[in-house]
């Protein structure tokens, strides 16, 4: 790293959402209270406050790495059922949606484009019916399946720097069979058959994409993974027609153990990397379609299934318990259509509403808010009511109110904030006949989740041995917190709350130390590494000096770099270097330490002419390598000239002027290679030959 001293200011706006939730109380940040209504796009591409997204059921949701929300697609009800391909943002600090993409066009059949090319011209199908979505490690939003007029089995990226979409895998058509391959077996033929009802999604700690179930007629239970790099699928688990499960015994992981094919929304990854589920409508442990309240953890690494929660039984009623108080008799209702999900930051899952069913004959829908602590493999029942088809209260927009509640609803998609508030936007009511575009925001009471909340453990890492004037990033790996408190001991700045602090900077060589306080509602831990940060000494300084066209560095450092007006020489990697052009050189000397060190000589003078040339010949040594005694060859007899020879270090170990004999004795240098300098009072020759 080259010391580099800089110094600027940086001028930031920062806004506050000033709709702020109170703890266990829900908010209606936009959108209308009622179902009628078809929003207003605005102009595309320019948040406004007065933004809205049409009302949309199932529509599929990301959230991005700055913590922004996004949406695309969905179906409204205004003329009939109409699939939307708009794709939406929302800005959480600023309340403001953004039309970000799309035709605004219903039941749009979409352009695919050249498939793996990206264009601005591209965009997937309208698509709604519970698509499948990831964020990639990258940032990059991704889309599978879904229905327009049929069951797709396309998958697409987004880019949101470029706002493009591409289309990545599939045949472009609707209602294809897809090709399983061989189970466990990577291959670009490979793709999942056409499905909807699919949003079980996830993205694995290495970054593949994972999915699960759906239904195409059948009812699937298969699982899928792609890879992104290789752009292949692989079928990983479960069947290829429709199947029962094999429920096995609840809390032990078995190969044997499936789950039933069903349509399957609610899903999370816990902080080990494990996938899970709950519920959604499909086959129980009678072979019946019925809703689902079971819950399912799949392990990649062993690629087995594990049953660990509710009932295989469908249309199990469940129990709430008493909201706040977590129990291990607690358990939500069977449901579908229950999509809006969260995991918070203390690793426990959350689940809002979806569809139930009180009678053979009737369905109903909830708007029950629950959360699972993945630790002790309980649920507590949160928020919302305990019966169904229980009308909302929306208030005043913008003002947290202990009796403000979303209504009932299913196919509603759900997001959190960094601060850690839930999001709901959106569904429709029982009979999927009456659409929302109302946006809700719950903040979480820490009395109700306290159970659940383990003490952190604070942890973290970073480059520790850097050379001065350095910035380093650290890596927290803490456990279990929320809230974070460094210091950083002689460091700029000295302090931080940031999750992953960054561009924390070392000046001065020492040994100092790091502090990093982890907490959440149940306490703190403390970690202070003593003498974590190792800065080292400078480098020895350096200098250039000139002695004709050579330039010499200071000696003893590692390696060199020479560079001539700002560009790097090729193999021009000595402590010396000569010049053959006049200009400005920089020298660039790392030390055993990897630290580096800069110099500069300005307005090179350089001249590389021959001198005493003697019939067309220009000035020679010789023998070179050498032994005893090196012969100047085509000096022009009886001319006064001036010699140097200069070793490696650049210290002149010979010296003689007004010579005029055309032989030097070398026999009194050690071995090594040297530098000569020939001058007169109007030229100068250099070359440089070997001792032996």
């Amino acid at each position: 790293m080259k010391i580099k001293i800089a110094a600027g200011f940086l001028p930031f706006l920062f806004f506050i959402n000033s709709a702020c939730a109170q703890p266990g109380q829900w908010v209606w940040l936009h959108g209308d209270s009622t179902f009628t209504g078809t929003g207003n796009f605005g102009t595309q591409g320019v948040p406004s406050v007065n933004n809205d997204p049409p009302h949309l059921y199932e529509p599929c949701e990301w959230t991005d790495l700055n913590g922004n929300f996004w949406m695309y697609g969905g179906l409204d009800d205004n003329a009939g059922i109409q699939v939307h391909n708009d794709l939406w943002r929302y800005d959480p600090l600023t309340n403001e949606w953004t039309w970000m993409t799309g035709t605004n066009t219903v039941n749009d059949h979409g352009n695919f484009g050249i498939q793996g090319v990206a264009s601005p011209t591209n965009h997937p199908p309208g698509l709604g019916y519970g698509a499948a979505s990831w964020i990639d490690l990258s940032g990059d939003l991704w889309m599978f399946g879904g229905w327009c007029d049929s069951s797709y089995c396309d998958l697409w990226k987004y880019n949101i720097a470029s706002n493009q979409w591409t289309w990545m895998k599939g045949p472009g058509t609707g209602n294809n069979a897809g090709s399983y391959g061989t189970r466990g077996v990577p291959a670009l033929t490979n793709i999942p058959r056409a499905r909807s009802e699919c949003a079980s999604a996830w993205t694995d700690n290495n970054g593949d994409l994972w999915l699960f179930g759906g239904e195409f007629g059948p009812l699937f239970n298969d699982l899928w993974r792609y890879n992104i790099s290789s752009n292949t699928w692989t079928w990983m688990k479960g069947d290829t027609v429709s199947q029962l499960g094999n429920w096995g015994t609840i809390g032990v992981e078995d190969s044997l153990n499936t789950p039933s094919g069903r349509w399957c929304y609610a899903h999370w990854k816990d902080n080990t990397g494990n996938l899970w589920f709950f519920g959604g409508q499909g086959f129980d442990a009678t072979g019946g379609t019925w809703y689902l309240n079971d819950l399912w953890r799949y392990n990649p690494v062993t690629n087995n299934w594990t049953w660990m929660h509710g009932s295989k039984f469908g249309n199990t009623n469940g129990d709430y318990g008493t909201r706040c108080i977590s129990a291990a008799t607690n358990v939500p209702p069977h449901r579908f259509e229950n999509r809006a999900t969260w995991k918070d930051a203390n690793g426990n899952f959350w689940m809002f509403g979806g569809t139930y069913k009180p009678g053979i004959f009737s369905i109903a829908d909830l708007n029950d808010l629950w959360m699972y602590c993945v630790s002790s493999n309980e649920w507590t029942w949160q928020s919302g009511d305990s019966l169904p088809n229980l009308a909302g209260r929306w208030g005043t927009i913008g003002v947290s109110d202990p009796m403000n509640k979303p209504g009932g609803r299913n196919g509603a998609v759900a997001w959190s904030d960094n601060n850690g508030h839930l999001y709901v936007f959106g569904g429709s009511d029982a009979n999927f006949g009456s659409m929302y575009n109302d946006l809700w925001k719950f903040e979480v009471d820490p009395g109700c989740i306290s159970s659940c909340v383990s003490v952190p453990t604070a942890s973290f890492t970073a480059p520790h041995h850097v050379c001065p004037g350095t910035c380093t990033d650290f890596t927290n790996l803490s456990v279990n917190a929320n809230t974070y408190q460094w210091t950083f001991a002689g460091a700029t700045p000295s302090v931080s709350t940031d999750v992953y602090p960054t561009g924390i900077c070392y000046n001065t060589p020492g040994s100092y130390s790091v502090s990093l306080i982890a907490a959440n509602a149940s306490g703190s831990d403390t970690l202070t590494l003593n003498n974590y940060i190792i800065v080292y000494p400078y480098p020895p300084p350096q200098g250039i000096t000139q002695s004709g066209d050579t330039l010499f560095a200071n000696a003893g450092a590692v390696s060199y770099q020479w560079y001539f007006n700002g560009n790097s020489i090729t193999g021009a990697t000595d402590y010396y270097y000569v010049a053959p052009s006049s200009g400005d050189y920089n020298v660039v000397a790392t030390d055993a330490n990897g630290c580096e060190v800069e110099a500069v000589i300005f307005n090179v003078i350089a001249s590389v002419s021959p001198i005493y040339l003697r019939g067309g010949q220009g000035v020679r040594l010789f023998p070179n390598p050498v032994n005893d005694e090196l012969e100047i060859l085509n000096l022009e007899d009886g001319k006064a000239i001036d010699i140097a020879i200069y070793n490696l270090l650049a210290e002149k170990v010979y010296q003689t002027v007004d010579f005029k004999l055309p032989v030097i004795d070398c026999r009194f240098l050690p071995p090594g290679l040297y530098w000569i300098e020939i001058t007169n009072d109007s030229q100068t020759f250099r070359a440089s030959f070997v001792k032996e």
